[in-house]
């Protein structure tokens, strides 16, 4: 477990957004048990379906490319809500040179391809995308929903710290500049909704951040 002084560190929230959201504690997300339902307050992803991780390397000479995927599949429920099933697909690839001991990697995913593509399915509504891909020193997306397309994009700083991380602390979901949740995947996790948002929108961005939740920043490498 991450900490800082006598804290436990969490992601930091954009400014003012604290005092306009509601933190869910988050269960089921570190330590990770393989299958075991992630829990994100009153919503709960159930029927979690964790496919193994597969890889794949091909030699080019003296550079090998290697890809790496992994698939998840879950119904996320609330009491008086209507679920939402999701299926998500994650994959990375990678370029190397050299020995074991001094070898060079390049992350190609960008370049191949999205590094999650989801399905998100709200009962009695079409399926719906969530896309991400990285970009720059993070990753950045989009998640489409039945009343709109919502700008993702990740989060890299600790609460109370100047330094940046090096993989994302978490993941804003935002329309218009303005934040609508916040996902925090440091150490246990917790998801931040904005209070403004109706029901039917809590329960699909609840199902949004426990597919962020599983995404797992060290995949391929």
């Amino acid at each position: 477990m991450l900490t800082a002084g006598c804290g436990t560190l969490q992601a930091r929230l954009p400014d003012g957004f604290a005092a306009q959201a509601t933190a869910l504690a988050v269960t089921g997300h570190s330590p990770r048990r393989f299958n075991e339902p992630i829990r994100i307050g009153p919503y709960s992803a159930l029927e979690m379906r964790e496919g193994a991780t597969f890889s794949w390397s091909i030699p080019f000479g003296s550079v090998a490319v290697r890809r790496t995927s992994q698939r998840h599949a879950f119904t996320l429920v609330a009491r008086d809500q209507p679920p939402v099933e999701v299926q998500c697909l994650t994959r990375t690839t990678w370029a190397g040179a050299g020995s074991a001991v001094r070898r060079a990697e390049v992350d190609l995913t960008a370049l191949d391809g999205e590094l999650m593509v989801c399905g998100l399915k709200l009962e009695g509504m079409p399926v719906q995308g969530m896309t991400l891909q990285p970009e720059g020193l993070g990753v950045a997306g989009t998640l489409d929903a039945p009343w709109g397309i919502y700008a993702i994009e990740s989060l890299s700083h600790y609460e109370g710290s100047k330094w940046r991380s090096g993989i994302p602390t978490g993941y804003r979901i935002a329309s218009g500049g303005q934040t609508l949740a916040v996902v925090d995947v440091v150490n246990a996790g917790r998801v931040h909704l904005a209070n403004a948002i109706d029901p039917e929108q809590r329960v699909y961005f609840a199902a949004a951040a426990a597919a962020l939740l599983l995404l797992d920043p060290a995949l391929g490498e």
